[in-house]
Parts: structure tokens; C-alpha cells; sequence
């Protein structure tokens, strides 16, 4: 008589043993939660994070000017901050100016991608980007609707994106497996009980 693929044999009771045991329920639900838990921590990280970072935006009023300080060279945004920058466009034009630390005229880029925020206090919608060659102090001279304010940061983009999609990944990859885990062990104990029954019977 051939085998049966999972041990069958009496416990101190005289009763067949199951297997696998039924502890990998336990491990199963784990993995759902801890997936679960993390990609909403990981989520609220990403969220607080970014909020952080517009709020140490580099700002200046409309109509204006002012020196803005950049830390460290690379690609900037421009971003246009006013009562419902997240849904729509602004009422009135803004013209706008940077001079870079040596006081020359900075190339400003049209952002076509429709890029918007709105962290606490702060709701914008991205408006131009450029280069800064070198950190330093940026003079930005504005003019326009005195509704706007104009924000300079890095891009959010990519990071805000990169974060969002890391905790989707974690919440779906730990519910998966954890659902993975908890079938497996019941199609498993399911034909351990199986192979009990037909060896109690004396086949």
C-alpha cells in the first residue's frame, strides 16, 4: 500500500495527527496584518514627508520680489500657490523672473504636466521649472493677480510617486501572501484529514 503524503500517525490520545499544524493559520494572518500595517505606516511616512517639504518651500508674495536660498544645485520647481491651485487654474497671470547668484537671467521651462498639492494650508499647482547651476541666493522678481503666491522646492513628483507606490506593493504583497499561506495549509490539513479518515476505516 503506498504511502500517504502526510504522517497519519496516533497521538497519546490514540487520534491521527493533521498536518501541517494548524499554527499556520496564525502565520497566514500575521503576514495579512503586518502587509496591511506597514503599508499604511509607510503611506502616513510618504504623506508626512512630502507635507514637510512644501511647507519648507522657498516662498514670494505677488506682486514681488525676494531672494530665494538654494541649498544645493539641481532641477527646481515653480509652484503657484492660491485657493483652488488642485482643481484649477489660476484667475490671473503671473509674470515671473529669477536671477541666478551672479545675477543672470535664469531659463524658466513651462511645466506641462498638470502637477497640484494640497498639504494643510498650502494648495498649489506647478507652473515652471529650472536649473540651478549652482546653490545660492536666486532674486525672483514677480508680478500679477495679488491672489498667488509663488513656491520654489524641488519636485515632488517622482519621491511623492516612488513612496505611494512602495506602500501599495507592501499592503498588497503581505495580503497575498498571507492568503497564499492560509489556502495552501487548508487544502494540506484538508487532505491530511482525508488520508486520516480512510486509514481509520482500514482501507
Amino acid at each position: 500500500m503506498s504511502q500517504p503524503p502526510f504522517p497519519t500517525s496516533p497521538n497519546s490520545l490514540g487520534s491521527p495527527v493533521i498536518t501541517p499544524s494548524g499554527r499556520w493559520f496564525a502565520l497566514g494572518g500575521a503576514l495579512i496584518a503586518l502587509g496591511v500595517i506597514g503599508g499604511i505606516a509607510l503611506g502616513a511616512f510618504g504623506f508626512l514627508q512630502t507635507s514637510g517639504r512644501i511647507d519648507d518651500f522657498r516662498r514670494v508674495g505677488v506682486p514681488g520680489s525676494g531672494v530665494v536660498n538654494l541649498a544645493e544645485p539641481g532641477g527646481y520647481t515653480v509652484y503657484f500657490e492660491y485657493p483652488g491651485a488642485s482643481s484649477e487654474g489660476a484667475s490671473g497671470a503671473v509674470n515671473l523672473r529669477v536671477l541666478d547668484p551672479h545675477g543672470k537671467h535664469v531659463e524658466l521651462r513651462k511645466y506641462d504636466a498638470s502637477i497640484t498639492y494640497s498639504f494643510g494650508s498650502h494648495e498649489g499647482r506647478a507652473g515652471f521649472s529650472f536649473d540651478a547651476a549652482e546653490p545660492g541666493g536666486y532674486r525672483v522678481t514677480t508680478a500679477g493677480s495679488s491672489e498667488v503666491t509663488v513656491a520654489i522646492g524641488q519636485g515632488l513628483g517622482s519621491s511623492f510617486v516612488g513612496t505611494l507606490l512602495g506602500a501599495l506593493a507592501l499592503g498588497f504583497g503581505g495580503v497575498v501572501l498571507g492568503v497564499l499561506v492560509i489556502v495552501v495549509v487548508a487544502v494540506k490539513r484538508s487532505a491530511s484529514k482525508r488520508n486520516a479518515a480512510v486509514g481509520g476505516l482500514g482501507y
